[in-house]
């Protein structure tokens, strides 16, 4: 169901906003979890509350863009692909993973652009951020049928 006309951009905003903060928190997590089990990432990653570089637990800190990337969504779901998950695998993998850590975050930190053309890396994220946009899609929709 597509967010109405009539309602406020600020709503859909804020579902956008919760709807990726869930999305760190159990899609994205969990996939990382899974990774770690198989040996793919560090075991220890998943729901860490480790502090980052400005002192705020790396979890929240996740969840906190993961609700601005969210926001994103919102703006740009009805511009997605159809069925919805497929819309949302998309919009993980070029919005958060493409744009947000391969281009931006890499040239903020220094590192090397799209994780240094190694497909491996390439693919863990891809992988982890196609589930996070699966997951904002997933909780948007049921956010967005409770409004």
């Amino acid at each position: 169901m597509a967010v109405s006309a009539g309602r406020g951009a600020g709503t859909r905003l804020i579902a956008g906003f919760v709807a990726g903060a869930l999305a760190v928190l159990v899609f994205h997590q969990a996939t990382i979890l899974v990774l770690g089990l198989f040996g793919v990432v560090p075991a220890g990653l998943a729901w860490s509350f480790r502090l980052n570089a400005w002192g705020v637990p790396v979890l929240i800190n996740g969840m906190f863009w993961g609700g601005l990337w969210g926001c994103v969504y919102a703006l740009l779901r009805d511009r997605l692909p159809k069925p919805l998950w497929f819309g949302g695998l998309v919009f993980g993998v070029v919005g958060p993973a493409l744009v947000g850590v391969w281009i931006v975050v890499a040239l903020i930190k220094g590192n090397p652009l799209l994780a240094g053309f190694v497909p491996f890396r390439l693919l863990v994220g891809a992988v982890i951020h196609g589930m996070f946009g699966i997951g904002v899609a997933v909780f948007f929709d049921q956010i967005d049928r409770r409004l």
